[in-house]
């Protein structure tokens, strides 16, 4: 079976960059600055990936983490996999600041997401591409 990407997570994320068989996604919601890395896989379950993805994905969501909390200077960084709502496997990394929309509950669920502005939009993408490298 051929990876396919959820179309919740389509229609909810922008591809911004790919790391090997890993897709680096930015939620469109200007709440937050809120990355997905989905695997390019039929797993659902982290404990389910081989390995070598296993590795990528933890070594990838650790640098995005340092990232994000460098960038954005947050308070907290909220790292998931939740997969109750959308079960393709994805794993979420968060920037949270102390009197976010949601602050101090979970972000997951919470209000309306706020589309991000082109420019916004455009501008984390860049900043995400040169964390990466690219």
């Amino acid at each position: 079976m051929a990876f396919t990407l959820h179309p919740t997570l389509a229609k909810d994320s922008i591809l911004a960059a790919k790391v090997g068989p890993l897709q680096v996604r930015l939620v469109d919601d200007a709440r937050f600055f809120w990355l997905l890395i989905v695997p390019e896989t039929t797993a659902t379950e982290l404990h389910d990936l081989d390995e070598k993805t296993s590795g990528s994905l933890w070594k990838l969501a650790q640098h995005l983490g340092h990232a994000l909390q460098s960038h954005c200077d947050s308070d907290k960084i909220n790292s998931a996999a939740i997969g109750n709502i959308v079960p393709q496997l994805h794993f979420h990394i968060v920037a949270r600041h102390i009197g976010d929309a949601a602050w101090p509950q979970p972000i997951w669920g919470y209000g309306k997401a706020e589309p991000l502005a082109d420019a916004t939009k455009a501008a984390r993408i860049e900043a995400i591409q040169s964390w990466l490298g690219n």
